[in-house]
């Protein structure tokens, strides 16, 4: 079996949170951790990675959705014909300047299955994104593109799947670190 740690990393300049989802992985035989190459997410690999004496490795397919244009803005700041395309089809939206969402799946699936095969019978983390994440549990879990964005994922939630056989198997989505007993059950 190879067991993927997929966590949403900690809130942007949450260095406590980060260290706390770190103490609570530092207790799993972790071989490697892969993370996103945006700071927040490389923050929150570093404080996971410490633990278990590696170097986390950048994976540029792990990083979230482009954005384009509204990069960096709040929803309520977008133009309002693209809240309103959101709102309605958020799958099918393409971001000024941006990705889709399918485009984005393209691009996170591979790179998780690389990782995947890389690491056969040994657990592993990845550090990634909302949107990564989600577009991500929705292939394993077979769930149209639309669905993905109704699963939450909170700021440093861990997700455990094991490929059993080839298959994946989701154990836990969203867990977070107020739910120690259920992490440690689980991990």
């Amino acid at each position: 079996m190879t067991r993927l740690i997929l966590c949403r990393h900690a809130e942007a300049g949450n260095g406590a949170q980060a260290q706390a989802l770190g103490q609570v992985l530092a207790a799993v035989p972790i071989a490697a951790v892969y993370t996103s190459p945006l700071e927040r997410a490389q923050a929150t690999a570093r404080a996971i990675a410490a633990g278990h004496g590696i170097e986390p490795a950048v994976v540029a397919g792990l990083r979230e959705i482009e954005r384009g244009d509204v990069d960096g803005l709040a929803f309520e700041e977008y133009p309002p014909d693209l809240q309103a395309e959101l709102l309605a089809s958020p799958a099918t939206v393409r971001f000024p300047g941006g990705e889709t969402y399918d485009e984005l799946r393209e691009r996170v699936d591979p790179a998780l299955a690389q990782i995947v095969a890389r690491h056969a019978e040994q657990t592993v983390a990845a550090i990634s994104h909302i949107g990564a994440i989600r577009a991500a549990l929705a292939t394993w879990l077979e769930a149209p593109p639309a669905a993905a964005l109704r699963i939450d994922q909170s700021f440093a939630a861990v997700n455990v799947i094991d490929w059993i056989g080839g298959a994946p198997f989701v154990r836990l989505v969203n867990g977070a670190l107020g739910w120690p007993a259920a992490l440690s059950a689980t991990l």
